[in-house]
């Protein structure tokens, strides 16, 4: 990509999530990236052109300092932290990056599949059988063939698990907020329902996926009532928000009907040190990495490295969640 006049300066929300820097000034020369959280991002927001959330909340209080700023650009495709209305009212776009096209759905659905296999063969407490040299073979695991396995949203991410989950022979079932014109047969799915079919989904599945963004219709959709349907031994696994999942519930039903869960995302994140729930001998728990792979970060790049271009040169970007923003910097065609 060639080198813009104007340097754009970005600002990344907090300190994780360290491929971004590299990723990003690979994919768009010229870039300046600064870092920060709290006070200090507050500070910052007035030289940024463009920020990138992360983890970051951004509302009312930073939007009135940001002056300069142009694009909230998330670095993949969860915007629930950022005040989109507020943002509209400084006339400030706010985009995303949908999961498929840049490798970010192979990559959730590859840890998905890596998550219910550990989970189905014991993982991770049968580590700790090899350190302490017994008890030795045991626990029976449980294969992923001819079990069934649930995927509630069928979108960019549940359509690539569907097609990895076929080869191991599973039965899938699916729940789509929306079926119309959709080909349950192309994916490999048996059945593909709406919301209202999630009931008979929890009731049938040996693993359920959980892939689908966070709504307000979806905020705690897996309760206490949706964990007593589902099978004595099922695995939950949740790629995708930790706020789909009521933790109270959650924890319950570690102890009466799941034989695992397995989470990339959480309710507060990062986790809190020494959390007892991750510490639970069926729960496997990773830091928000599903979709951190060198294919989904250079896909990615490439897509945020044209919207800050974009922007830049006054134009609208790609995949514009507020298209009744007015920007006061945008070009007249």
């Amino acid at each position: 990509m060639n080198k813009l006049q104007e340097k754009p300066v970005v600002l990344i929300g907090g300190f994780h999530f360290e491929s971004i820097d590299f990723y990003l000034s690979s994919a768009l020369a010229g870039v300046e990236i600064l870092r920060a959280e709290g006070d200090e991002l507050l500070r910052l927001a007035p030289f940024s052109h463009v920020i990138i959330p992360t983890m970051t909340y951004i509302g009312k209080e930073l939007l009135k300092r940001a002056k300069r700023l142009r694009l909230i650009q998330q670095w993949g495709a969860g915007l629930e932290g950022v005040d989109i209305p507020a943002a509209t009212g400084h006339g400030v776009c706010v985009a995303n990056v949908p999961t498929s096209g840049t490798g970010n759905a192979e990559s959730v659905a590859e840890w998905c599949v890596m998550a219910a296999v550990a989970l189905a063969r014991g993982y991770p407490c049968v580590q700790e059988y090899v350190k302490q040299g017994s008890p030795w073979g045991t626990p029976c695991g449980m294969t992923l063939a001819g079990k069934t396995a649930g995927i509630v949203g069928v979108g960019g991410i549940g359509k690539e698990l569907a097609l990895r989950l076929k080869s191991f022979g599973m039965r899938l079932l699916g729940i789509k907020r929306n079926i119309r014109d959709f080909s349950s047969s192309r994916w490999g799915f048996e059945r593909v329902d709406e919301m209202d079919g999630l009931p008979a989904l929890l009731c049938e599945s040996d693993v359920v996926f959980l892939c689908l963004p966070l709504r307000k219709e979806t905020h705690s959709l897996i309760g206490k009532r949706e964990f007593s349907l589902m099978k004595k031994g099922a695995l939950l696994v949740n790629p995708s928000r930790g706020g789909l999942v009521d933790r109270r519930a959650l924890t319950q039903a570690l102890q009466e009907q799941l034989g695992g869960v397995a989470f990339d995302v959480f309710w507060e994140e990062p986790t809190k040190a020494g959390d007892s729930l991750y510490r639970h001998p069926h729960v496997l728990a990773t830091p928000h990495i599903a979709g951190v792979t060198d294919l989904s970060y250079d896909g990615i790049s490439h897509k945020v490295a044209q919207n800050i271009k974009h922007v830049m040169e006054g134009k609208v970007p790609n995949y514009l969640a507020n298209t009744n923003v007015s920007p006061v910097w945008l070009k007249q065609e």
